[in-house]
C-alpha cells in the first residue's frame, strides 16, 4: 500500500506504468503461461554439474533465466557444449548480455526458444529448475525423445511418481537437494 501512495503522489505519465507492465512482462512471461517463475541456480549446482556430467557432454539448459548456470558451467568445463534455452525475451536479452560480457564462449549458445519445441534426442543431458507444475511434462519429454544414456537433473522439484537414481544435496543450511 504505501508504493502505491507514491506513486500516486509522484504523478508519473501512464507510460511508465505501461512500461512497468511490458518489462514485468518480459521477464516474468513464463510466471503467467508456463507457471514457471524466474529461479536462478546457485553456484554451487554448476560445480556439481561439472563434476557429475562426462567429458565433451551436450547439456540442454531448459529454462536458462538470465544465463548465470550455462556461463558458470562453461568456464567450470569449456569442454561441455551447452544449449541455453530461454522462452522470456527480458530474460533471454539479459542471458545474451551476459553471455556477451563474458567474451561470447563458443561452447555456449543462448537461444530465445521453448524447451517444448526443442528436440532433446541429441543431448547427453538435460537440466532444468522450473517449478513443480510442468515436471510430469518434462518427463513425458524426456521419456518420448531422451537418448539412451541421457540424464534429466531436476533442481529442486521431484517428478511425481518417480523415484530419482541419484540426489545430491545443496547447501546445508538450505536443505535443498537438486
Amino acid at each position: 500500500m504505501p508504493a502505491v501512495v507514491v506513486m500516486q503522489q509522484a504523478a508519473l505519465p501512464a507510460w511508465v506504468y505501461l512500461l512497468g507492465l511490458l518489462l514485468t512482462l518480459a521477464v516474468g512471461r513464463n510466471a503467467l503461461v508456463e507457471r514457471v517463475p524466474l529461479y536462478r541456480s546457485a553456484s554451487e549446482v554448476a560445480q556439481k554439474l561439472a563434476e557429475c556430467l562426462p567429458q565433451n557432454a551436450s547439456l540442454l539448459e531448459a529454462g536458462c533465466g538470465d544465463g548465470r548456470l550455462a556461463l558458470q558451467l562453461a568456464r567450470l568445463r569449456p569442454d561441455v557444449h551447452i544449449q541455453a534455452l530461454e522462452n522470456a525475451w527480458g530474460s533471454w536479452l539479459l542471458a545474451q548480455l551476459r553471455w556477451y560480457c563474458s567474451g561470447r564462449p563458443s561452447q555456449v549458445r543462448m537461444r530465445c526458444h521453448s524447451f517444448w519445441q526443442e528436440d532433446w534426442s541429441g543431448y547427453d543431458a538435460v537440466y532444468a529448475f522450473l517449478s513443480p507444475a510442468p515436471m510430469p511434462r518434462v518427463w513425458s519429454k524426456f521419456m518420448a525423445e531422451g537418448k539412451p544414456g541421457c540424464v534429466l537433473i531436476s533442481n529442486t522439484f521431484a517428478i511425481p511418481d518417480t523415484q530419482p537414481d541419484e540426489r545430491l544435496p545443496l547447501l546445508a543450511r538450505s536443505k535443498k537437494n537438486y
